[in-house]
């Protein structure tokens, strides 16, 4: 069904109905990557909605910044979206020249979803809680911990999980997760915080275990492991999946875009599909994107800041 509405100038309400032609929404990441599986069948969903055609472009680049940009940049008219990860707001911060503003540049549509993250273990390692592992660093015992990136919200959590223990793991940095779950399978590393969508796999079949997770609540889907706040009050990390505009975008443009993104999301298909991979629906609205998106640039460039952490290792 087509969704219309009429954008108001200084004159009056204009006679245009939006959408009236393609919608497309740039993923700043490689296909086939977790954003751009989001991405795909929410693009379906959406078309379906507004009556129009709604493509994917990937514009891929490790901190999302090439595809960030070319969406700032963009005509603010609701016909270029972006789709992006909590690296959106995360990346500014371990890099100061970097060419957009996530406030300033954007008019945000929605955050979508938003995922806890787990701290999975090898299967050799002797810790079978967060608190046994976080004992032994105490103890200046061997604890390893992968990092499947520098600047991921993978990293940031487990600068943040090291700062409010008290303790510094000893990180061994890897190009990417599937490099990394090579390792601690076989039990080379001890610890990593990753993805649940990526590491419930291996959970699953038997090859690591969870010791915890970093939402607010215990995760639906793992109801039986304890969350890093049970033991270490206020900790929270979850990477999350925001829909941005260029600024400027008629306000009217934004409301159309969030009707219809709340009702894709409601969808069985995604629905099914973020509830298998630990993502909890968020779906709210522009305001509260907005709020959202300040609240995590402050949290994690503290992160970065009191943490000296670099962008690249």
């Amino acid at each position: 069904m087509m969704l219309s509405v009429g954008v108001l100038t200084a004159g009056g309400p204009s006679l245009a109905a939006y959408p009236e032609r393609m919608i497309r929404v740039v993923v700043p990441f490689a296909a086939g990557g977790g954003v751009d599986a989001l991405a795909r069948p929410f693009a379906k969903e959406l078309g379906d909605i507004l009556g129009q055609s709604v493509v994917v472009e990937n514009k891929a680049s490790n901190t999302g910044q090439i595809g960030a940009t070319d969406v700032a940049r963009s005509k603010p008219d609701g016909y270029t979206l972006l789709l992006s990860s909590a690296a959106f707001a995360t990346t500014p911060a371990f890099y100061p020249s970097v060419p957009y503003d996530p406030v300033k540049d954007f008019s945000p549509v929605m955050i979508m979803a938003a995922a806890p993250q787990v701290v999975v273990a090898s299967n050799n390692f002797k810790a079978n809680t967060l608190t046994e592992a976080l004992e032994m660093v105490k103890r200046k015992e061997r604890v390893n911990v992968a990092l499947s990136g520098s600047t991921g919200m993978q990293a940031l959590a487990t600068e943040k999980l090291a700062a409010q223990a008290g303790v510094s793991f000893m990180k061994i940095p890897y190009k990417g997760a599937g490099a990394a779950f090579v390792d601690l399978i076989s039990g080379e590393v001890d610890m990593m915080v990753d993805n649940p969508a990526s590491s419930l796999v291996h959970v699953r079949s038997g090859k690591l275990k969870v010791l915890a997770t970093t939402g607010s609540k215990r995760m639906a889907i793992l109801p039986d492991v304890p969350t890093v706040a049970e033991t270490m009050p206020g900790f929270e990390a979850r990477n999350w999946f925001v829909l941005a505009a260029p600024a400027g975008t008629p306000p009217e443009a934004i409301q159309v875009l969030n009707k219809a993104a709340r009702e894709a999301l409601s969808r069985p298909a995604l629905q099914e599909m973020l509830a298998r991979d630990g993502t909890d629906v968020m779906a709210g609205s522009p305001q509260q994107a907005a709020d959202f998106l300040k609240s995590e640039i402050a949290t994690w460039r503290k992160v970065v800041k009191d943490g000296n952490l670099q962008p690249s290792l």
